[in-house]
């Protein structure tokens, strides 16, 4: 589980019930748990959480998904962490948080969650089918939240991704899709399975299955919808319930191509290149796992922690797609007391031409507008001014073409040091690269000479 998800440890049942008295009459086991096979108790049990721990009065129709909510906000938290990256580096102040739920169902469970965590987020829930759109809404109107939340009717012949087809931007998606390829396929995996499932399922057709490829055929589609949209949305996010659609949705992320347009002091040049900004996370609820994947055409880049699975050996099969490290970690064989301050001194040498540092709470950021800190780039300076035809590597961009953050971070109880180097913005890995074993050296030349 997320590591703020309050759910971590088992709800008291009978606190739950003593808030929401119509969950009462399902408690058993001395009111310690429910019957999780049990449809009815399972709408209970979500609707107790949601109006005591939320503040929400929800109505979750029979005949549709019952959302567990612990496994939900799994997701929500991960896109809060998403959204919170970097806050040091970007808009100090409060703002408008604007995300999409594509496929929200008849509870709207994503939408309420998100909106009950962060009071600046506002969010479009898109819903194709007709009764879980009316729930929906309906759920919406009763908590007096139309002015946070937007539910529109999706068209099975619009683009999934259809709100973005108008002026607003977008910073994320979200989206849990239809697992199942066909009604087939479910009663096989059910008759493959040795043992009953813990709970029982409630969603209809329409929620489960999706005929186009299940689950990873529904985010492919996704994915080709993004090609179209670029950075209308900043991150497009899904869930997924079998680990094989991730394999299939980083394939379909590397098959294809961007063109990224960098702006350069003398001219617009156009590069293309696979998508690699990417994520991967996974939850853990009891028996329960569930993937989660983000992709982006911005330059703004992850901390490893979130993008990355941490607890995976280079055996698992997922270990070969995770994405790039943004998180670079560099171990120095000294006190981490005496690693800061030469990392401070360090930073104060460097070339300041074409770039700035600035110090936050424990953090330096850099800033640079290209690579002034190699031999070559050092030698280049000492050249004569280059003709108007010079070649268009050598120019500066008008706009930082990396942005970085460093720290020094405490390795051992012996407290050996590192420098933690992570990447924020910027559409060239190399460069950020380039410049962590730059300072890295250096660093390293200054700690020997101290001893010697």
């Amino acid at each position: 589980m997320h590591p703020r998800n309050p759910y971590k440890t088992p709800p008291d049942f009978s606190a739950l019930a003593d808030a929401y008295e119509a969950l009462r009459p399902y408690l058993i086991s001395g009111g310690k748990s429910i019957d999780f096979k049990d449809a009815e108790a399972q709408r209970r049990l979500t609707e107790a959480i949601m109006y005591r721990d939320f503040s929400i009065n929800l109505h979750i129709p029979l005949n549709r998904l019952c959302p567990p909510v612990p496994n939900r906000l799994n997701y929500v938290l991960w896109i809060q962490d998403i959204i919170r990256a970097h806050t040091l580096v970007l808009e100090s102040h409060s703002r408008i948080v604007r995300g999409i739920d594509i496929g929200t169902g008849a509870s709207a469970i994503y939408p309420f969650l998100a909106c009950k965590l962060e009071p600046d987020w506002r969010m479009v829930g898109t819903e194709l089918d007709e009764d879980s759109y009316a729930s929906a809404q309906q759920n919406v109107t009763t908590n007096d939240l139309e002015s946070r939340i937007e539910i529109r009717k999706a068209d099975i012949d619009s683009p999934i991704l259809f709100p973005l087809e108008h002026d607003v931007h977008f910073d994320f998606t979200m989206c849990n899709p239809p697992f199942y390829t066909s009604a087939k396929e479910v009663m096989e995996l059910a008759e493959e399975k040795e043992l009953p499932p813990n709970a029982v399922c409630t969603g209809a057709d329409i929620e489960m299955i999706y005929s186009g490829g299940g689950e990873a055929g529904f985010v492919g589609r996704m994915v080709e919808e993004s090609m179209r949209f670029k950075t209308k949305c900043k991150w497009y996010t899904s869930m997924l319930g079998k680990m094989s659609s991730i394999l299939s949705i980083v394939k379909l992320l590397h098959d294809n191509s961007v063109t990224v347009a960098l702006t350069l002091a003398s001219s617009l040049l156009l590069t293309t290149s696979k998508i690699t900004n990417y994520a991967i996370t996974e939850f853990v609820q009891g028996q329960t796992r569930r993937w989660a994947i983000a992709w982006s055409f911005t330059d703004t880049h992850l901390p490893d922690p979130i993008a990355r699975i941490a607890s995976i050996s280079s055996t698992h099969a997922l270990y070969p797609v995770l994405p790039p490290r943004n998180t670079l970690v560099q171990p120095f064989a000294c006190a981490e007391s005496v690693l800061r301050e030469v990392l401070d001194e360090t930073i104060r040498s460097l070339d300041l031409d074409g770039m700035q540092v600035t110090a936050k709470e424990a953090l330096f950021f850099v800033e640079a507008e290209a690579n002034t800190w190699s031999r070559s780039a050092r030698r280049g300076r000492k050249r004569p001014a280059q003709s108007e035809g010079a070649s268009e590597s050598t120019a500066i961009s008008t706009y930082p073409a990396l942005t970085c953050s460093l720290r020094t971070i405490s390795e051992s109880p012996q407290g050996s040091g590192s420098i933690e180097y992570q990447w924020i913005f910027g559409k060239d890995r190399a460069l950020f690269e380039s410049f962590t074993s730059h300072v890295s050296r250096k660093a390293g030349a200054r700690i020997k000479a101290r001893s010697s």
